[in-house]
């Protein structure tokens, strides 16, 4: 579990998280989502570690990471796994390469124990016989499974996904959406994801945060969300249906 309480961060004197406090529990898809700009990036940013709040907490279980050191947080760090907007592949490494990559940071793992775990990975994501392959080989689809892969190979308490969807296909948005999913439940995951994509919010939506303008306004779950009475909520979901409809349009 995280949870985070009365987070604030401001820059040049401009608050852009506001007093925050959620938590983040196993076993869900935890969404943060917002227009851009509202604050959701600070906010994730924040629970990695990449961006330090002025003040408030984040806990990891019993672990309080706003109050550890750099050694310490890595430490945490070893248990999270990340998912990069766009995959964020080594484009100078094979896809097996790319999957070693967290073990060989991470771990003192033999070649062997390192190529079993990168092999479990890829056919847990669906991506087989493709090891010696370069990610400018592979569909857009396919570099998110293998970023899925990466993700998962020190087997993550925790998991970070950093608009997942982005560049893909309404139909293999569906299908990474799955399987993040599943892998959650699976392996009870306290997973988080950054997106604005309506679509997931309603595939796989458990846990469900609405910023604007650096505030939590709302927070329930998908079958929640289309009957809320959030006036700002309500124009998000109005505005972000109607972007995908004239996407879907422009695209026939």
């Amino acid at each position: 579990m995280i949870k985070i309480k009365d987070l604030y961060k401001s820059f040049d004197g401009k608050p852009v998280l506001k007093d925050i406090s959620f938590e983040y529990r196993p076993g869900e898809c935890s969404l943060i989502i917002g227009a851009s700009g509202s604050g959701k990036t600070v906010l994730l940013k924040s629970l990695v570690g990449l961006v330090y709040p002025d003040k408030g907490e984040i806990w990891y279980d019993d672990k309080l990471f706003t109050k550890m050191n750099p050694a310490q947080q890595k430490e945490v760090h070893k248990e999270a796994g990340m998912l990069f907007q766009g995959s964020a592949l080594f484009d100078f490494a094979t896809v097996e390469e790319n999957v070693m990559f967290p073990m060989d940071f991470f771990t003192d793992w033999s070649y062997e124990q390192k190529l079993d775990r990168a092999n479990f990975c890829l056919k847990r994501v669906d991506i087989l016989n493709s090891n010696d392959k370069y990610p400018s080989e592979l569909s857009g689809g396919m570099q998110k499974r293998v970023g899925i892969a990466r993700a998962i190979a020190l087997n993550p308490k925790y998991l970070f996904c950093d608009e997942p969807n982005s560049g893909l296909d309404p139909n293999t948005s569906i299908l990474i959406d799955r399987l993040i999913h599943e892998i959650t439940r699976e392996y009870n995951i306290t997973t988080v994801i950054n997106t604005h994509d309506m679509n997931s919010v309603l595939e796989i939506g458990d846990n469900i945060g609405f910023i604007h303008e650096g505030e939590i306004l709302w927070r329930g779950n998908k079958e929640d969300i289309l009957n809320s009475d959030c006036r700002e909520l309500n124009g998000f979901v109005f505005a972000s249906n109607m972007t995908q409809r004239l996407r879907k349009n422009i695209g026939k």
